[in-house]
This record gives C-alpha cells, sequence and structure tokens, in this order.
C-alpha cells in the first residue's frame, strides 16, 4: 500500500523552495508479488532504473510499471536503507520516514540526474515503509524522480542533465 505524503522542495539554507510544487513523498507497504501477465510490480520489487506510473490512490500495493521509452511518470533513482535498519526496532514514525527519505532522496538526485537538484526541471517524491511493512521487516526507502505539474517522461532521466 502506498500513503501520500507531501514532500517539500528545499531551498539552500531552509527546507522549502516556493517557486516550485512540492513533491509527494509516499509510503511502502508489503506487497504481493510481480504479477507476469501485468504491468504491475510490487512496491517491494522496484530497483534503480525501474520506470512506472505513480499511484492516484493513497493506498496501493503494486505499482504500474513502464519502459522508460514509453510515457511514464516517474524513474527510481535511489535505494536508501532506513535509519534504524535492526530487525526489532520499533517503526520510527511516518513523519521521522518522510524526513529521512526527504534528505536521502535530494541528496542523491544530482548524482543521478546530472543536474544540482534546486536548478533541475524535475522534482523527487518517494516510498517509506508504512507500520505494517515496517513489522514484516520492510526497511527500505525509494526515491523516484519525477516531471513537474504531472507532466509525463518518455526517456529515462538517468544522466539527462534536465
Amino acid at each position: 500500500m502506498l500513503t501520500t505524503r507531501p514532500a517539500h522542495r528545499p531551498a539552500r539554507p531552509a527546507r522549502r523552495l516556493p517557486r516550485r510544487r512540492a513533491g509527494r513523498g509516499l509510503a511502502l507497504v508489503l506487497a504481493t508479488p510481480l504479477l507476469a501477465a501485468c504491468a504491475s510490480a510490487s512496491v517491494l520489487d522496484l530497483k534503480v532504473g525501474d520506470c512506472l506510473q505513480l499511484p492516484t490512490a493513497s493506498q496501493a500495493t503494486t505499482i504500474t510499471s513502464a519502459a522508460c521509452t514509453s510515457s511514464h511518470e516517474a524513474e527510481v533513482s535511489a535505494l536508501v536503507p532506513t535509519d534504524p535498519q535492526d530487525a526489532d526496532a520499533a517503526f520510527p514514525g511516518e513523519q521521522a520516514l518522510s524526513a529521512q527519505a526527504e534528505t536521502a532522496c535530494v541528496d542523491s538526485f544530482e548524482g543521478y540526474v546530472g543536474t544540482p537538484y534546486l536548478s533541475s526541471n524535475l522534482d523527487v517524491t518517494w516510498l517509506t515503509p508504512t507500520q505494517s511493512s515496517w513489522a514484516e521487516g520492510d526497511r527500505t526507502i525509494v526515491c523516484l524522480v519525477h516531471a513537474m505539474d504531472a507532466q509525463t517522461l518518455t526517456s529515462s532521466v538517468k544522466g539527462s542533465g534536465l
């Protein structure tokens, strides 16, 4: 399942940039395996470089995958271990995970896209574990790069300099 979470585009010293549309953070929960006959992928099976459609519902267990050369809304740019990683650790909460995700996804942006986040035409969002997926051992934040204002992409953003 995914839960929509607001993301804030950071300014240089502060953590937001009012001239840009804020991205969305999404919460990730335990999902079913990839279905071979469908274009749906488990949120737990995403890999860096995967292209996908962003979910429209506030909760989902799968993502609609897409070829990066066809119309898509986002691309996985990083997989980041959560803090804490310990299997016995208590769920840190949605707000704490979202803060970790914002920092990690913005920090990894330039290395993936090839241009600084603040000067890019792209934005970030993320998938984070939910309380139920955390209980099942989910400890990964998935960073996603997407176009501004719900525009679609038709090629990979990796190294694009957009």
